[in-house]
């Protein structure tokens, strides 16, 4: 038993320096996160959200990243450094990162739906499960999805990183899952995209004027007839088909 308790205290040491008390620092696992090169600056909006259903039940606390056990196997909570929800942390780690992108402006919402502005891009991170669980080894299990979706609310990427094994650092492993979700080929193209301009429309077709006496009289028939052909009215067509007549 008393391997085992120097076991568990090494271990925990590894991770954190100390046994007990535990608590992680998850602004800190900031991933790496690649955008094509851009001169014009990109909005990207951050957005999370927490869906562990140990959160949502109210059971456990949204500061609650894990448990480290002790003598007897009895569980004690792992919480957040900095006393903010899970989710919070991570999304201050997301647009630390992306900011390390001169061309980028990465800033906080709570929106999840859509960008707040043109061209901007939201990108929202979804958590289902992040837990570490600390006794002999620590386990990490997590299930997370990213999404970038543009002003109007379209899913422009979509990427879910899920998984669980053996860690030996909390950060590392916290940044490993970021890494996954944003740095998919799709979310850093979504991200790093530039919008297209919008096609403008087709001016309306505006009143015909009438021919001039310096076209050619052909050339006037001819604009006179296409006029008429305009006119839904076949009455109203036929008589003024008559009229082209003197254009030619």
């Amino acid at each position: 038993m008393k391997l085992r308790n120097i076991a568990v205290i090494a271990t925990m040491a590894l991770l954190t320096g100390c046994a007990f008390g535990i608590k992680v620092d998850y602004r800190m696992a900031l991933p790496y996160v690649q955008l094509e090169p851009s001169t014009e600056k990109r909005v990207i909006e951050v957005a999370t959200v927490d869906q562990r259903p140990y959160i949502l039940s109210g059971n456990k606390r949204p500061q609650f990243v894990g448990v480290s056990r002790a003598l007897y196997y009895n569980p004690y909570n792992i919480n957040t450094a900095s006393g903010l929800g899970l989710v919070t942390d991570l999304q201050s780690a997301m647009i630390t990162a992306l900011a390390r992108d001169p061309s980028v402006q990465a800033r906080a919402t709570q929106n999840r739906d859509r960008a707040s502005a043109s061209g901007a891009r939201l990108l929202v991170l979804t958590v289902r499960e992040w837990k570490s669980d600390a006794y002999m080894r620590v386990r990490f299990d997590y299930d997370v999805t990213a999404e970038v979706k543009d002003e109007q609310g379209l899913v422009l990427a979509t990427k879910t990183a899920k998984g669980r094994g053996a860690i030996t650092h909390f950060l590392n492993a916290g940044a490993d899952v970021l890494n996954q979700a944003l740095g998919d080929h799709e979310i850093v193209k979504a991200l790093g995209s530039t919008p297209t301009p919008l096609v403008a429309p087709a001016p309306a077709p505006t009143a015909l004027a009438p021919a001039t006496a310096s076209a050619k009289p052909g050339i006037q028939y001819d604009d006179c007839i296409r006029r008429v052909l305009r006119i839904s009215d076949q009455q109203l067509r036929l008589s003024a088909m008559s009229a082209c007549d003197s254009a030619k």
